[in-house]
């Protein structure tokens, strides 16, 4: 996995896997001659790995329901600490970032990100600190978001679209015990299991090819937005058709949160006011974070494919890692 899962603040998803990702080669090695060293007491074997070779480490989102925020930071070394403190101290301040939007007609809009400098506090949503804010620019379809950041080691561009919005067609929950004695009729649920509930929703897909979203979901006084591990869906083996399909509850949810435990994983309170947003992405986007979900889900071992990152952002001096990405959020609540 490329996060580690006791962490606190290991699901700040996008610095810790792109800070981390350019080192899993090396780290890959390093295991496999563990592994062999395990097999002999002979000697010992002292390994000094090389350091990162430098990116920028790039997160920018651009959706109708907010100004267009953007995450710059360095990249570390595999080994480094991961908590807030090391995030915070991994952001970078040095960048000039524009963005232009251009419609299908060719108007075009210029916006100059500023950073969010301390004392103030930068932006934390999505578990992702943005610590540069956009002043006019919000998203809208069928417009093209051109990024340009200027840095004294680095120069990227980019570029994305907001989607057409797609809808979710309906909601509804089912207790863990309904679930239980429709699995199992001679099964006993617990007062405990009639509490807790699965969120459901169907979806009637268009049938235009080619729709991917990306869902969050939070309760009641939630700040912020969490996702599941698999958080992006692609319409490849559904296109045209009408499915329902299981919204867990987002993995950070359970942050800093003593009253829940493992068995209650995925599922809401009976009771509980649920948010959602359902956010069309283009296909960069999805690969992006389908990509990210695989990772996360194990296959990064020693023995593995190393993951491969799909982005949108081009160097034209320097490196870079991260995502350009377009949302078009639509909201919902269920009571």
């Amino acid at each position: 996995s490329f996060l580690v899962p006791d962490h606190p603040f290991c699901h700040m998803e996008f610095q810790i896997l792109m800070n981390r990702i350019q080192s899993m080669v090396g780290r890959t090695i390093l295991l496999v001659i563990l592994a062999l060293a395990g097999t002999s007491c002979e000697r010992n074997i002292d390994l000094n790995l090389p350091p990162p070779q430098p990116h920028l480490v790039v997160y920018g989102v651009v959706e109708p329901d907010s100004l267009i925020k953007v995450s710059i930071s360095r990249n570390s070394a595999y080994f480094d600490p991961v908590d807030l403190n090391a995030v915070l101290n991994l952001l970078d301040y040095s960048a000039t970032i524009t963005v232009q939007s251009t419609d299908s007609l060719g108007h075009t809009e210029l916006d100059t990100l500023k950073p969010q400098l301390f004392p103030a506090l930068p932006i934390l949503q999505y578990w992702t600190v943005f610590n540069y804010q956009g002043t006019k620019i919000r998203g809208r379809h069928n417009r093209t978001y051109r990024i340009h950041i200027l840095h004294p080691d680095h120069e990227i561009v980019g570029e994305t679209k907001v989607p057409v919005p797609s809808r979710i067609d309906s909601l509804w929950v089912r207790s863990r015990a309904f679930l239980q004695k429709q699995a199992n009729p001679s099964s006993q649920p617990t007062a405990r299991d009639s509490q807790l509930v699965q969120l459901f929703y169907r979806y009637r897909d268009p049938q235009a090819p080619g729709d991917h979203v990306r869902v969050f979901s939070r309760i009641q006084n939630e700040d912020q937005w969490s996702t599941a591990f698999n958080s992006v869906y692609d319409d490849q083996f559904f296109n045209g058709q009408s499915l329902d399909f299981v919204l867990p509850r987002g993995k950070e949810a359970y942050l800093f949160n003593d009253s829940t435990t493992f068995d209650e994983f995925g599922l809401f309170r009976a009771g509980d006011s649920i948010q959602i947003k359902w956010a069309s992405i283009d296909r960069t986007n999805f690969l992006f974070w389908s990509g990210l979900a695989q990772a996360t889900g194990g296959s990064g071992g020693p023995f593995g494919a190393q993951p491969v990152v799909t982005t949108n952002l081009r160097a034209l001096r320097g490196r870079v890692l991260g995502l350009w990405a377009g949302y078009w959020s639509v909201h919902y609540t269920f009571k």
